[in-house]
């Protein structure tokens, strides 16, 4: 026989579900606005109906009743298939971000097309020689030649000092971006470790993993990583095969400055990025942190990257020195007071201070000290000049053949000095372009992923307005059935065996 209160015990736990609901209703309300929060939903279920004979528990009786609703769990509503695809392409945007960004940034170096320009600085200096071959005794034209001179030399100093200083902020963005992941994978520990102790009783932590799925969302963009979690709750991450969490315990990782820098000798070492504590490389496949050291060391054509942009700079003020002194020392300068005109001259320095030779390159490519000195050491005659003597009057061959320098197509390294500096800019067009379009499309993928995601995970107003209507009237009906009992068991109690009296 049924109890007596039987049907107040199914209202009550019919009242417990309903205020839980709408307990659960409103945290999802109150963190509509919160980053990274999952909405929750009570999973519910009906209590079969039993009874109990000699103890054992069957299900023979006719006409039962089930024993009401009984709260299964406190689910999160999460698409684990679109989060993995997410974080798979957020290590994408992160890795494109980071190249375009630095790309730009090049391609404001260079400056082209502009006036600033090398290519215009260029036409400038070839244009002076120009001059100077039509009036070679003339100071005024020998000082712009100089000038332009001087302007050429400063603008190739100019894009290396600004590609160096470049590489040393892509050299801290990587210490940086080492420092952010060792602190997320802290937390994601710790996280691991609160979550796992908290479920061990058949609870569900999910404000707990909804911080630890935002870490894991904010480390995919740093870093490319694989991760997991086994069914008894232990959650994984790793990079390339190598655990950076694994439960309870986690590996740094750490930046060592043992990288000599590919952009030429005499700078300073450039961080590499090894497991903390050995001597291990980690190995960096995607991620913001793989467009730094893509941009960094870069020095192919299929890795377009600072050294690549300095070696061609190098390449051109190095070409520029050999083939311009060897025509300038040929010639013979302009006599100044009691100085003769002379030969053998070098246009651009060659040696150091100490007379040394020197390698050439886009960082010390300077004027000789003897065309710094005067004007009149610019070689601009085959021949030796005499101003006194009617019979060595000079000529303009040696300054014709430097103006020749502008259009010969068959210069050793560059070919054109004018097409091996648009081939230089094109080539970084073509790659700063690719790397911006490769940016909007991931951008725009990501956020579908995300879109997606939040469409599944975010909070609805409206749907979390409707659960409360129907939480409240389960509640209202709940209570009414009690009170409905309670009038019963009233009548039965107060008023049975009162007929008569």
């Amino acid at each position: 026989m049924r109890s007596t209160f039987y049907g107040l015990e199914i209202a009550r736990k019919g009242l417990h579900v309903s205020q839980k609901g709408l307990d659960v209703t409103g945290h999802n309300i109150a963190n509509a606005n919160t980053p990274g929060y999952t909405r929750q939903r009570l999973v519910t279920s009906s209590i079969e109906p039993s009874v109990y004979g000699n103890g054992i528990f069957t299900y023979t009786a006719k006409g039962q009743v089930g024993g009401g609703v009984t709260i299964q769990e406190l689910t999160q509503i999460r698409d684990k298939f679109i989060d993995m695809q997410y974080r798979r392409e957020n290590t994408k945007l992160g890795e494109w971000t980071a190249k375009t960004d630095a790309l730009r940034y090049i391609e404001d170096v260079f400056r082209e097309p502009s006036d600033a320009g090398l290519n215009a600085v260029l036409a400038d200096f070839f244009s002076d020689l120009q001059e100077l071959s039509k009036n070679p005794e003339s100071k005024e034209i020998r000082t712009l030649v100089r000038q332009d001179a001087i302007k050429l030399t400063e603008t190739l100093h100019h894009y290396y000092d600004q590609l160096i200083q470049l590489q040393g902020e892509q050299d801290t963005a990587i210490n940086i971006t080492v420092n952010e992941i060792n602190d997320k994978i802290k937390n994601i520990r710790d996280l691991n470790e609160l979550i796992f102790r908290f479920e061990i009783g058949g609870e569900k932590a999910n404000d707990l993993r909804d911080q630890r799925n935002l870490l894991v969302d904010e480390l995919s963009n740093l870093i490319k990583i694989n991760y997991y979690e086994t069914p008894d709750g232990r959650f994984r991450i790793d990079i390339n095969g190598m655990p950076l969490v694994d439960h309870v315990h986690y590996q740094e990782i750490e930046t060592v400055k043992d990288v000599k820098n590919p952009a030429g000798d005499g700078l300073d070492d450039l961080y590499s990025i090894k497991w903390k504590g050995t001597n291990m490389d980690v190995a960096i496949n995607g991620g913001k942190l793989k467009g730094y050291l893509d941009i960094r060391d870069g020095k192919t054509p299929d890795r377009m990257g600072i050294p690549y942009f300095i070696e061609q700079l190098n390449k051109f003020a190095e070409t520029l020195v050999t083939e311009f002194n060897a025509i300038h020392r040929t010639g013979y300068t302009l006599p100044e007071g009691d100085k003769p005109s002379e030969t053998g001259i070098d246009f651009f320095a060659t040696v150091d201070k100490d007379g040394n030779p020197i390698k050439i390159t886009a960082k010390n490519i300077r004027l000789s000290q003897e065309i710094l000195d005067s004007v009149y050491n610019i070689a601009a005659s085959r021949q030796q000049v005499d101003l006194n003597d009617p019979n060595k009057p000079g000529d303009n061959e040696i300054a014709l053949e430097l103006v020749g320098l502008r259009n010969r197509k068959d210069i050793p390294i560059v070919g054109n000095f004018e097409d091996f500096t648009k081939m230089v800019i094109a080539d970084l067009a073509v790659e700063s372009s690719h790397s911006q379009k490769m940016l909007e499309g991931q951008e725009m993928l990501t956020d579908s992923l995300d879109i997606t995601r939040l469409s599944i995970s975010g909070v609805s107003l409206d749907e979390e307005m409707t659960m409360i209507i129907q939480y409240q009237h389960a509640y209202s009906a709940a209570a009414r059935a009690i009170s409905a009992m309670d009038e019963a068991l009233e009548i039965l109690i107060n008023r049975t065996g009162l007929v008569g009296r």
